[in-house]
Order: structure tokens, then C-alpha cells, then sequence
């Protein structure tokens, strides 16, 4: 992703071209906050360095900063990422499609950020969403969710659907894994006319 600070962590391995295109969708959830006791966002950094030390074996593709448009990438689309569950002899969850790009979004309920609190992703700024939502359309992911734009932490899981439709996917929509974010996500911008369609890693 051109726009993104380059953190790449090696141990590239590739994706299955027998799988449609696939985007997940991620928030950090990096503390517990409450409406009556909201806590202080986590600062890009922290995380950034989480991800390439200690948290290497569940890292992203992609840590975005909703409130500030800042991102990093950590392995290229063409891998493999590792912040999903992935049981033995299962869907190969992180590999499961021509790409199937990860996005953590820096962001948990009830997070504090320049004095505002925010209880969804959707109260943020969402700033940078139009370029991320343009690159990752750039590697054949469609603008659609087949299980569902994600509206709440509730899980609906479809093996069959997992398997056979391109798109976006909650974390919570994603076979062998029991997580229920991101929880909600930000509505997809309109293609530009004479917007690149070209890959770019």
C-alpha cells in the first residue's frame, strides 16, 4: 500500500488462488472501556511496535488509524497474514482466497481521542477509509459483504458462504475463529471514474 509505513516482518507465504478475493475486517480491542469509565486510545506506535515484536504471530496486513489516516503494513498482499485463527486441517483461514487482506483498525468501544469518545469505528473520522477501501478493491476484493456489513459484536458464521463469495468479511463472519468484531465498519466510498486500477503492493 503506497500510503502505508512499511513494517514488513518476512515469513511471507501464499495465498490460494482456489478462493475467491477476500478483505477482513479487525479492530485492535487493545482495552477494556465502558460508557461510564472510556479509556484513552492506544497510541499508532504502540501498536506498530506490538506487531513486529512481540505480536508477530497475529499480525495484520494492514494497522489503520481511523483518526488519523495513518497505516502500516506488514506483510505484502500477496502473503499470508496471521491475525486470524487457522485450525489444523481446516479452511486455512489466512489463506483463503487469490488474497485475503486483513485490516486492524486502531480502535476499541468507548475509546478516548482528542477529547471525543467514540463507542463504534463509524463514530471515528474514519480518515484514510477512501484509500484503503481503494486499495484493497485494487486486488479484486468486490464492495460487498456476503454475510452482511457488520452492525453489532454478534458472530454469524457460513462455511459455504466463507468458501465460495468474495468480498468483505467480519472478523466475526470467519469460520474456525470466535471473535465478534469489528463490530461496525464504514460504508463503501463510490468508485472515481478514472480512479487506478492498477496493484500496488
Amino acid at each position: 500500500m503506497p500510503q502505508a509505513i512499511k513494517a514488513d516482518l518476512g515469513d511471507h507465504a501464499p495465498c490460494d488462488p482456489g478462493f475467491p478475493p477476500k478483505a477482513i475486517a479487525h479492530i485492535t480491542a487493545d482495552r477494556n472501556a465502558t460508557t461510564a469509565a472510556p479509556q484513552d486510545l492506544v497510541p499508532f506506535a504502540r501498536l506498530q511496535n506490538f506487531f513486529t515484536h512481540g505480536g508477530k504471530g497475529m499480525a495484520p496486513h494492514i494497522l489503520w488509524d481511523p483518526f488519523t489516516g495513518t497505516f502500516a503494513q506488514f506483510f505484502p498482499a500477496t502473503s499470508r497474514s496471521k491475525a486470524l485463527q487457522d485450525a489444523p486441517g481446516g479452511t486455512r483461514t489466512n489463506r483463503a482466497g487469490e488474497v485475503v487482506l486483513q485490516i486492524e483498525a486502531l480502535f476499541f468501544p468507548h475509546c478516548r481521542a482528542d477529547g471525543r469518545v467514540c463507542t463504534r469505528l463509524t463514530d471515528t473520522p474514519c480518515k484514510g477509509w477512501s484509500e484503503l477501501n481503494a486499495w484493497v478493491r485494487s486486488w479484486g476484493v468486490p464492495d460487498t459483504w456476503p454475510m452482511g456489513r457488520p452492525t453489532a459484536f454478534v458472530s454469524d458464521r457460513s462455511p459455504h458462504v466463507w468458501s465460495s463469495r468474495g468480498g468483505w468479511y467480519a472478523h466475526a463472519h470467519v469460520p474456525e475463529n470466535n471473535h465478534v468484531d469489528p463490530g461496525s465498519w464504514p460504508a463503501f466510498v463510490q468508485e472515481q471514474m478514472g480512479e487506478p486500477g492498477r496493484r500496488t503492493r
